[in-house]
């Protein structure tokens, strides 16, 4: 499996997600079709150009509007579909900074307290509050995979490498496989991404350690999330209801399409070289 970034001027996350191996070593996950990134805003007539190369008929935007208001995707003369899927439903970056008065209200009528940006905490409100739109996320991609499709959020690695890991997991790829795929990102956002994009999470509100919160990606991270995933859902993925994993439970019982493993293994899967 290659981890390579693509050199894609403008961005600094862009990954082709294919060439991992399944876990039975007979079959690999198909190159050039499926990309994920980080934030397309500052794309160039050249890195245009390298993205039509690629053959990406559809861009998936997986951030809330305020990001994608401060940082619209620069696609023009592309002609591809461009879905806005936000993964946190607009939620934790609204169109305007909120208040501390403000996030308090809205803890209290949607159940989320959006006050702790950590990573963990990230992690933890995706996983328990918006398994709908990560179902959704990963339908998304499965019915735009007949041709080239990239998904994307501000970074390339919360958003974007849960929905990758998801993705992987459902195409029968190992975990530790799944694990170094996310855990790449953090050598690719250092330096260039971490200057231009400090100053965007502090206008969305992000507070703490904004170059952990913009850059890390640590595996044990994305452990944490398979393992609670496992627990909570291993059982069913056992067969009570014809999963295959606790991924794709957990996904199907926040509205997976139930064909979507199938389809995106009909797509994806080839000969492993």
């Amino acid at each position: 499996m290659s981890l390579e970034r693509l050199p894609i001027e403008g961005t600094f996350n862009f990954r082709d997600l294919g060439g991992a191996r399944t876990r039975a070593g007979d079959s690999a996950v198909r190159r050039g079709i499926v990309f994920r990134a980080d934030g397309l805003a500052q794309l160039t007539d050249s890195s245009r150009a390298d993205i039509r190369a690629l053959g990406i008929g559809t861009v998936i935007d997986l951030r809330d509007i305020g990001e994608r208001a401060k940082l619209p995707d620069a696609l023009e003369g592309l002609g591809v579909e461009r879905i806005e899927l936000p993964v946190f439903d607009d939620h934790f970056f609204p169109s305007r900074p909120m208040s501390a008065e403000e996030m308090k209200a809205a803890a209290e009528a949607t159940g989320m307290d959006l006050s702790d940006r950590s990573l963990s905490r990230i992690y933890d409100l995706m996983i328990t509050h918006f398994g709908h739109r990560l179902a959704l996320a990963v339908d998304t991609v499965a019915e735009h995979c007949a041709e080239g499709v990239v998904f994307h959020c501000s970074a390339g690695k919360d958003r974007t490498g849960v929905v990758g890991a998801f993705l992987l997991d459902l195409l029968g790829v190992g975990r530790e496989e799944i694990i170094d795929e996310y855990a790449i990102t953090s050598t690719h956002l250092s330096g260039g991404f971490l200057q231009s994009i400090t100053r965007n999470f502090a206008d969305a509100g992000i507070s703490g350690n904004l170059a952990e919160t913009a850059t890390a990606s640590p595996p044990e991270l994305m452990h944490g999330i398979l393992e609670r995933l496992e627990a909570e859902h291993g059982a069913a993925s056992a067969g009570e209801d014809g999963a295959d994993s606790a991924v794709e439970d957990y996904l199907r019982k926040h509205g997976m399409d139930p064909a979507t493993p199938e389809r995106l293994r009909a797509r994806l899967l080839g000969p492993a070289d």
